[in-house]
C-alpha cells in the first residue's frame, strides 16, 4: 500500500486535469470523482480569459445523461436540471453548456459550488432512475392533466420550497398545492414521505398532493397508497384521470 501522504492523495482523489494544448487562451480539461450511473465522470473546461475564467462542460454533461437514456429534448425537460445548476449560480446556455464566469480570485469558492452542482445532478439522474420516469413519461403525463382539470390555474414546472430550512424541489406548483409525480417504488416513496412530513411541521401551510403511478403495477400503487396517504393528499395516477374534479379555481 502507498505511504498516506498528500501525493497520494492527490493521485486518488478522482480528481484528474490536463492542460490543452494549442489554443489561443489557456484552458485545462478537468474531470470530477462526481460519476453518473453508468460509471462517467462529470467533467468541465476551465479557460483563462482576461481577468476571469470561464467555466464551461461544453455540453458534455447533456450528452452523458442522454447517453444513459435521459430524454431531455426540450427546455420543460431541462427545467429539474435548471433547479440544480441556477441554484449554484450556473446557468444552461441554448447549446447545452453549463457556464458561469468565475473571477479571478474566487477559483476555490466556485469550484465547491461546481462539486454541489455535479453532485446535485448525479442525484436528479438517480431520482429519474429510481422513479422509472427517465423518459419523463409520467410527468409529461400528470402535467397534461393539471392543464385539463384548472386550464386557468397557474402552473409552474419544478418549484423549489424551504422546509425546516433545507431546499427541496417538487414536479409542479399547482396554483397552492404542490405536486409530484411519484412511481410506486420505495425509494421515491421514502424521498416523498421526509418531505411531507416536513412540510407538515413547518410554520405556513403547504397543500400537498402526491400523484402516484398505476400504470404499470396497480398492485404495488395500492400498496403504497396508504403510506403516502398518511401524510399527504395522494391518488393514483388513474383515478386522478377519471374522477379527480376541481371545485373551484
Amino acid at each position: 500500500m502507498s505511504a498516506l501522504d498528500c501525493q497520494w492523495f492527490g493521485a486518488s482523489n478522482g480528481w484528474h486535469c490536463k492542460k490543452i494544448e494549442g489554443r489561443a487562451e489557456e484552458t485545462l480539461y478537468v474531470s470530477t470523482p462526481v460519476l453518473l450511473a453508468d460509471g462517467k465522470p462529470l467533467d468541465f473546461y476551465l479557460i483563462k480569459r482576461g481577468a476571469a475564467f470561464m467555466f464551461t462542460d461544453d455540453g458534455l454533461t447533456l450528452f452523458a445523461l442522454q447517453n444513459n437514456g435521459m430524454e431531455i429534448d426540450s427546455r420543460r425537460h431541462l427545467k429539474g436540471l435548471e433547479s440544480v445548476t441556477t441554484r449554484m449560480g450556473f446557468e444552461i446556455g441554448l447549446n447545452g453548456a453549463i457556464e458561469a464566469v468565475i473571477p479571478e480570485g474566487q477559483v476555490a469558492w466556485w469550484m465547491g459550488r461546481a462539486l454541489r452542482m455535479f453532485c446535485g445532478i448525479a442525484d436528479w439522474q438517480a431520482e429519474r432512475f429510481e422513479q422509472h420516469d427517465e423518459d419523463f413519461s409520467l410527468t409529461d403525463e400528470v402535467e397534461r392533466l393539471l392543464k385539463i382539470k384548472a386550464p386557468n390555474r397557474k402552473l409552474t414546472i419544478n418549484p423549489r420550497v424551504k422546509l425546516k430550512g433545507l431546499d427541496y424541489s417538487f414536479d409542479f406548483l399547482w396554483g397552492e398545492t404542490y405536486v409530484d409525480a411519484i412511481s410506486p417504488t420505495a425509494q421515491s416513496v421514502s424521498a416523498r414521505l421526509r418531505k411531507a412530513i416536513l412540510a407538515t411541521q413547518g410554520d405556513d401551510d403547504i397543500g400537498l398532493l402526491f400523484i402516484l403511478d398505476d400504470r404499470f403495477d396497480r398492485d404495488r400503487a395500492d400498496r403504497e397508497l396508504p403510506v403516502l396517504g398518511q401524510v399527504a393528499q395522494t391518488v393514483r395516477l388513474s383515478d386522478f384521470a377519471e374522477h379527480y374534479a376541481v371545485v373551484s379555481d
